[in-house]
């Protein structure tokens, strides 16, 4: 069995027991206002031929009395080629190719990229956040607020279909004026509470097509799962 990465978590973990505190029923269909900026948002994306990053990663849960943090690193190039570090984890793609390296044991997993369709898989790929509210979401526009020390447009997604998802609400906020993501907390069903920030996000820095693939000469162990 393939072993589970913290990756599909940090992008975006929607690897997100309490019942969902919003239903269907009460969504409103898309929001103009959170459209508004979602759509500025991606649109700027769009317009990186690379960036990098860094990122930290919370996980709280109050009834647990659990408070975890990790920090990591992204590095982008188009849509396709990334390069993403936590901790005990590599993860790189060129585009065609997905390599997972477990740093303890050095193991290389290998793997083609997913399927358009394949909504488990495409988590990896860090370029999905600034589009993923376009399929399968409702959305909100939920005011203003300071989020650490910025002046954040705060827009809360929900998912079309929640009883298939162990989450109930994504909370977005952007920096509109800079047309920044600055973090994204995730609410889970079970009391989780998932929560990313961005820092220190480059756009268009100098990278090669090189940067993007693994060496697999430094793994022990490879396991090929690529048909």
């Amino acid at each position: 069995m393939r072993i589970a990465t913290t990756s599909a978590l940090i992008l975006l973990v929607f690897s997100f027991s309490t019942r969902a505190q919003t239903t269907e029923d009460e969504l409103v269909p898309q929001d103009p206002k959170a459209q508004e900026i979602l759509d500025a948002l991606s649109n700027k994306a769009k317009e990186y031929k690379s960036f990098s990053a860094n990122f930290s990663y919370t996980l709280v849960n109050k009834s647990e009395g659990m408070n975890e943090s990790q920090s990591g690193s992204v590095m982008m190039k188009g849509r396709k080629k990334y390069k993403l570090n936590i901790p005990g984890q590599q993860i790189m793609s060129d585009g065609e190719t997905v390599w997972t390296f477990i740093s303890g044991p050095k193991e290389l997993q290998i793997s083609d990229v997913p399927e358009e369709d394949d909504e488990e898989g495409n988590l990896m790929n860090p370029a999905n956040a600034f589009h993923m509210y376009k399929k399968g979401f409702k959305y909100q526009y939920a005011g203003q607020a300071t989020v650490d020390g910025r002046s954040a447009e705060v827009i809360k997604l929900f998912p079309m279909n929640p009883a298939k998802k162990p989450y109930h609400t994504i909370i977005v906020n952007v920096d509109y004026a800079k047309l920044e993501l600055i973090s994204m907390v995730v609410l889970n069903k079970d009391g989780n509470q998932f929560t990313y920030k961005l820092k220190n996000f480059k756009a268009d820095i100098p990278v090669t097509d090189a940067d993007f693939i693994f060496n697999e000469d430094d793994a022990d162990d490879v396991i090929d799962y690529r048909e």
